[in-house]
């Protein structure tokens, strides 16, 4: 692929010609992603309020192992383990509460309603990191000024940082790590030059780490399914003997799997409309290939208005 644009490129060199940055198709793609973006908030609320209350049930739990265990069994080194010495106070009469005798720092984000869980934050800054990057091929195609193309790179860095940042708390995957590393050099391309040979060189050099970023992220979707669906799950084991309370918890465990395959499948297409949009530098594109980004755009946003639906439906308790 890469030979081609560079044959392309020195052709063009060769006969004089200026090449024009692909307004209307960037445009399409960007028009993509809010589609995708847009749809994919509600579920990551949920999968926040999930991770929210799955990290306060395991501080209760810590803390609950603490108090139970000989003084000098439990941990002292640093980043042994957070808040070794909280225990619980309480909880071992039938209606007397349990209360954590301290104050966790590590755990705050699992407590307060002002910012996501670090999984969360993880995925949801990725996935602006990955509409930043949309938002500067549109600054840089239609032409306007540095300044713009300079906070554009802000945000991008802003929302990289966080996802980095937030997935070394969460664990939430090496690979997903190591993708947005990958994601940096962007910047240094982009801060170069803003104009249309240095666009082409951010779509053909760089769309190759969005891509894979992209695709991380749905390889991901088994843990937001896990997450999603622990407590539906533990009620369904609970209740082997209440057929009601089990078919309530597998319609809900299902919807969930139908959620979560909807924004792979709407992850996966936008990969897609990416790919589709390197390959418009190679002149064998051209009107064909805008027309295909055309239909497949509003294809999406018409998936993405069917997926939020649904997903409003489950929300409701309608499904």
């Amino acid at each position: 692929m890469k030979s081609r644009f560079i044959a392309a490129f020195a052709l063009l060199a060769v006969t004089g010609c200026a090449t024009q940055p692909p307004v209307d198709e960037i445009r399409l793609v960007a028009r993509a992603f809010d589609n995708l973006n847009t749809a994919s908030q509600p579920l990551l609320d949920e999968l926040a309020l999930a991770e929210r209350s799955q990290g306060q049930s395991a501080a209760l739990a810590r803390a609950d192992a603490h108090s139970k265990a000989p003084s000098n069994t439990l941990p002292t080194s640093p980043g042994s383990e957070p808040c070794p010495y909280i225990q619980i106070l309480g909880g071992r009469m039938e209606g007397v509460p349990a209360v954590q005798d301290g104050f966790c720092r590590e755990d705050s984000y699992y407590y307060s309603e002002l910012a996501d869980p670090p999984g969360t934050r993880a995925f949801r800054q990725a996935l602006a990191a990955v509409g930043g990057y949309t938002q500067l091929l549109v600054v840089l195609a239609e032409g306007r000024n540095l300044d713009e193309a300079s906070r554009q790179l802000a945000a991008i860095t802003g929302n990289l940082g966080l996802a980095l940042s937030a997935a070394g708390v969460s664990g939430a995957g090496p690979t997903l790590n190591l993708l947005l590393e990958a994601f940096n050099p962007l910047l240094d391309l982009a801060a170069k030059g803003a104009n249309a040979k240095e666009l082409q060189r951010l779509v053909v050099q760089e769309s190759l780490h969005v891509e894979r970023l992209v695709k991380e992220m749905g390889n991901q979707a088994g843990e937001f399914f896990t997450t999603l669906t622990e407590a539906s799950m533990a009620r369904f084991n609970l209740a082997l003997d209440k057929p009601d309370v089990e078919a309530a918890e597998a319609a809900r465990i299902e919807a969930y799997r139908v959620a979560v395959s909807n924004y792979v499948v709407l992850l996966d297409q936008y990969g897609s409309l990416l790919s589709e949009l390197v390959r418009i530098y190679d002149q064998s594109g051209g009107a064909l290939t805008l027309a295909s980004l055309a239909e497949r755009s509003a294809q999406l946003s018409a998936q993405a208005d069917a997926w939020r639906r649904s997903l409003a439906a489950l929300r409701a308790g309608l499904r």
